[in-house]
């Protein structure tokens, strides 16, 4: 069985873990901790992404409108932190920049942009009660004040079965959420020990002692949705290693069913 193939993975006296496999050709789920709120790390990125295409839908924004990016709202862990004050971008790149690279001054101009309340109703309206947003990247003071992002692993692959249905805000805008997420750039997670030539369009998130990652992984006879949540952990590198053999068993178990 898959859920015992994972579990036997997972050294549970080393970390705390979360994980949820959705088979979105039957609908099936197996899950574990699926409920317990975590701090989130950058998996919020991803309602952001949503609420503000949401205003590109409602006409409020539009992808091609250019942001310019000042000194004030520079944070670290961000590609436009190391680039020349001044420059513009448009509201695609930025969102882009926000997912594929986990830009945390992106993510904090699109906050700025889309109001956090915003954020918030927007993931409430969805239904789900476990993921909110609370504080903009890097703010070490709102986190000293208890101020987190936090989510659960079902509220994360639910926004993926939402992104891959095209659900709620239709298309073209799942299709360019598809697409940004595909081109992520960071692969030392639930893609670890993954072909290479395998189609995943995920996020990761990572924190001191947490590593998270879900995202949709396509395949010839099926898809399926993973989400991979560790906190506690006392490096990052066991975090990431976890979540990536977890998510190898579950590849191979897709990988090897009966078409």
């Amino acid at each position: 069985m898959l859920y015992e193939k994972i579990m036997k993975s997972i050294d549970l006296k080393k970390l705390n873990c979360a994980f949820m496999v959705e088979n979105l050709k039957t609908g099936e789920k197996i899950a574990y901790n699926e409920n317990i709120v975590v701090p989130s790390a950058s998996l919020i990125k991803i309602p952001i992404m949503m609420e503000i295409l949401e205003l590109v839908k409602k006409s409020d924004l539009s992808l091609n409108q250019r942001i310019t990016v000042k000194d004030e709202v520079k944070v670290p862990f961000s590609i436009l932190n190391l680039l020349e004050s001044g420059n513009s971008y448009t509201l695609k790149d930025i969102i882009t920049l926000m997912i594929i690279q986990s830009d945390n001054t992106a993510a904090n101009i699109l906050m700025d942009i889309s109001g956090i309340s915003n954020v918030n109703n927007y993931i409430k309206n969805l239904g789900l009660k476990n993921t909110v947003l609370q504080r903009k990247m890097m703010d070490s003071d709102a986190r000293k004040e208890g101020r987190e992002n936090k989510t659960t692993a079902a509220d994360m692959v639910k926004f993926f079965e939402i992104i891959y249905k095209g659900v709620k805000i239709g298309n073209p805008y799942s299709i360019l959420m598809k697409n940004i997420l595909i081109s992520q750039l960071d692969n030392s997670v639930m893609r670890l020990y993954i072909p290479d030539d395998t189609l995943i369009a995920h996020k990761t998130g990572d924190l001191d002692g947490i590593s998270h990652d879900a995202g949709i992984v396509y395949l010839p006879n099926t898809d399926y949705i993973f989400c991979g949540l560790t906190w506690n952990a006392p490096t990052n590198n066991l975090a990431r290693d976890t979540i990536g053999r977890i998510s190898k068993i579950v590849y191979d178990h897709f990988i090897n069913q009966k078409q």
